[in-house]
């Protein structure tokens, strides 16, 4: 079995990482300046209608995984004919579930809206105007996803890195636009955003077409082929709808029970988890091609190479996330005053502290993910992890209905994602042979302790200083340097922390030469 590609791991991860970095400095601040030029109630309005069409994504992503699932496993056989056949039938099976989703959100959606959604009656109609922008941004996305996971397959990240900044950067572009132009500014917001999915769409669908042969498309149709592909994803679509129908869910619960203003602290929440769950994405997106390949060139997996890699990606992961949720976990009232200008949302702050909590969690899936899907096996996982994950809403119905606080939907959120995650392990044994006792070993046992260790001296800074900006400062300066060496000498084997030693010097000889 051919080894790990780790050093175009580490480039592609590097590449991601700079994305990341700048996506996080610029959704910060969109995020405010979006909440103080929308105001509250619009922003509120935003992220519910958003919301709306967000939930039938679940089709996409499970057509997106399909695909990247198959064109990996061509790859890694080197079957070049057959990969570009899979594309083909790909971008025929994606346009079809935006014709479908087009249908359903034009129906079903403006249903919602207009006979469920708890929105003050003069904005109703800007509410229509951006449901209708928001399903053309979301098909336009949906036609451009095979030509995503062919560029992910193929492992060229510095391109989807690229382009992501490019992105997020006209993004904030338009929010400066949006102050001067006259007008509804949530109806220009919908199509400005549109404009912008149409100018990025269009560049990955170019860089595709002309840099892989099988991206230049020519009809194929093979039905046999067509229900291999729709056979796995029929099965993963359960996984994605249960994950988007329980964020999207918490959103229409809050607001039935608590009107707009509820959503607007659950979007600013939903921002800063995303900004953190997309750093431990951007390692598993450099990784996740790799686990699927080893796999389709050894599906024993013989040699350990595979597991090796998910045990190895969950710890890296997992680190990535905890680092940069330390900070945030502490100072979260003075980081949100300073962020958003004093304009909170109530309950914004528990929001966000449990929020990140869950992406901590959920930060140990995605290897195991991988590896599941890579089997093609993937009924009963799915079946089961999913009734888990949609047990939030149910809950969380019951605790609202009963009188509790907004935020105990959130505990409930955090509370079965663990219990998701325990099944996980479960599969992981019974469908990949994985040993339990080396997973607790060699993965949870190293994520405790440095978990328990970095927030000591963090801890003890933030109740040894006034509040000031620089104490948050001071708490993210302590926690990255003192979280780099416990990770180094508790959270990593001694193998680890030599490959990464030669790693750093390979790569500081080779910019002195």
């Amino acid at each position: 079995m051919p080894q790990i590609n780790k050093s175009r791991i580490a480039k592609n991860t590097a590449a991601l990482y700079f994305r990341m970095l700048l996506m996080l400095l610029i959704v910060f601040y969109t995020t405010r300046v979006v909440l103080n030029v929308l105001g509250e109630t619009d922003y509120g309005t935003y992220q519910l209608v958003a919301g709306v069409v967000t939930m039938f994504s679940f089709l996409s992503a499970t057509m997106a995984t399909a695909s990247q699932r198959f064109f990996a496993v061509e790859l890694g056989v080197e079957n070049h004919t057959k990969l570009k056949q899979i594309f083909s039938i790909n971008v025929l099976i994606f346009i079809i579930i935006a014709i479908v989703i087009f249908a359903l959100t034009e129906t079903l959606g403006l249903w919602y809206l207009k006979t469920k959604a708890v929105i003050p009656a003069d904005r109703m109609n800007a509410a229509a105007w951006v449901l209708h922008f928001a399903i053309l941004t979301f098909v336009v996305s949906i036609i451009t996803t095979p030509y995503l996971a062919i560029i992910t397959a193929r492992e060229k990240l510095q391109v989807y890195a690229y382009l992501g900044i490019l992105e997020v950067a006209l993004k904030l572009a338009i929010l400066f636009v949006l102050i001067y132009l006259p007008g509804d500014k949530l109806k220009l917001y919908a199509v400005l955003l549109f404009l912008v999915q149409i100018l990025i769409s269009a560049a990955y669908i170019a860089y595709s077409t002309l840099k892989f042969p099988e991206c230049k498309l020519k009809y194929y149709w093979n039905s046999a082929m067509f229900k291999e592909v729709l056979g796995f994803a029929g099965w993963n679509i359960t996984g994605s709808l249960a994950t988007v129908a329980r964020s999207q869910g918490i959103t229409l619960l809050l607001n039935l029970f608590f009107g707009v203003l509820i959503n607007a602290a659950r979007g600013v929440a939903v921002q800063v988890y995303s900004a953190l769950s997309q750093f431990s994405l951007s390692f598993f997106t450099a990784v996740r091609p790799q686990i699927m390949k080893s796999y389709s060139v050894d599906p024993e997996d013989k040699s350990g190479e595979m597991m090796k890699l998910v045990f190895q990606s969950s710890k890296f992961c997992y680190y990535l996330v905890l680092i940069l949720s330390i900070p945030v976990l502490i100072e979260t009232q003075a980081i949100l005053s300073i962020w958003l200008k004093n304009t909170v949302p109530d309950y914004t702050v528990i929001f966000t502290r449990l929020i990140i909590i869950n992406a901590i969690i959920e930060s140990l899936a995605n290897p195991f993910v991988a590896a599941l899907h890579a089997t093609g096996k993937i009924k009963m996982y799915q079946i089961v992890t999913s009734s888990i994950i949609l047990l939030t809403l149910p809950v969380s119905y019951l605790f609202l209905k009963l009188g509790f606080p907004p935020q105990s939907a959130m505990y409930s959120l955090v509370v079965l994602t663990a219990i998701a995650q325990l099944s996980r392990i479960y599969f992981m044994k019974s469908m990949l042979k994985m040993n339990v006792l080396n997973y607790f070993k060699h993965v949870m046992l190293p994520i405790s302790g440095v978990t328990l260790l970095t927030f000591i001296l963090p801890v003890f800074f933030y109740y040894s200083c006034s509040a000031s900006f620089w104490r948050i400062v001071g708490v993210a300066a302590i926690t990255v340097v003192s979280s780099a060496g416990i990770v180094y000498y508790v959270g990593l084997t001694k193998s680890e922390r030599g490959a990464l030693k030669m790693f750093v010097l390979s790569k500081f000889r080779s910019k002195k030469e």
